[in-house]
């Protein structure tokens, strides 16, 4: 019994630790490839597509997004500074921080396109 608890408590320990990462001001990177939103309620949508199962309906959606530029994918790791971190929607709100046209362009992504 002390085994299953000890094992609960260093399961939930570690949980706590990951989401504690992603925090207001942190820079961080953004990994090669992740899908960056203008607008939440284009993320919250694709997300919900992803969600869906519906590969068809997910990948009309991102090819509209991407060709009319509401949405970017990008090859190269960035870096960004969160502005925002919703846990509850897995999204987050960032400031692009690498060098170039986009530099201090303001993006909403999942946070799992993040990492240190």
């Amino acid at each position: 019994m002390r085994a299953y608890l000890a094992l609960f408590v260093l399961l939930a320990a570690s949980a706590g630790c990951l989401a504690g990462e992603i925090r207001k001001g942190a820079t961080m990177q953004v990994k090669p490839n992740s899908i960056w939103f203008e607008e939440t309620a284009d993320l919250t949508h694709w997300q919900l597509l992803k969600k869906s199962g519906d590969a068809a309906a997910l990948a009309s959606f991102l090819d509209d997004k991407l060709h009319a530029r509401d949405a970017w994918q990008f090859i190269k790791p960035l870096t960004v500074k969160v502005l925002k971190f919703a846990p509850e929607t897995n999204q987050v709100t960032v400031e692009m921080k690498t060098e170039g046209r986009f530099a201090g362009t303001t993006w909403v992504l999942e946070a799992d396109a993040l990492v240190r």
